[in-house]
């Protein structure tokens, strides 16, 4: 039986930031603090929309973008943290 293993980097990312991912997926996001978190593809199309994340609590986005130009992590409300990419 094979192993499946899941392995990202890490992005840190400060208070109401964004980071544009290059590659074609998304693994999570580590809150540091309370706020929302946006994902947008490429193209613009908004993916998640404003998701409320809370301090200390990790959010599973097992996301592959639909092209391979990437897309835009952007936190707003006071959301820090780190993003698995």
């Amino acid at each position: 039986m094979t192993a499946v293993r899941e392995r990202y980097r890490p992005q840190p990312m400060a208070a109401n930031t964004s980071y544009e991912i290059k590659g074609g997926q998304v693994g999570g996001f580590l809150a540091k603090t309370a706020g929302t978190l946006t994902i947008t593809d490429a193209d613009g199309t908004v993916l998640v929309d404003a998701q409320p994340v809370a301090a200390g609590a990790y959010v599973p986005l097992p996301f592959l973008f639909r092209t391979g130009a990437g897309g835009t992590v952007t936190l707003a409300g006071g959301a820090s943290g780190t993003l698995a990419i």
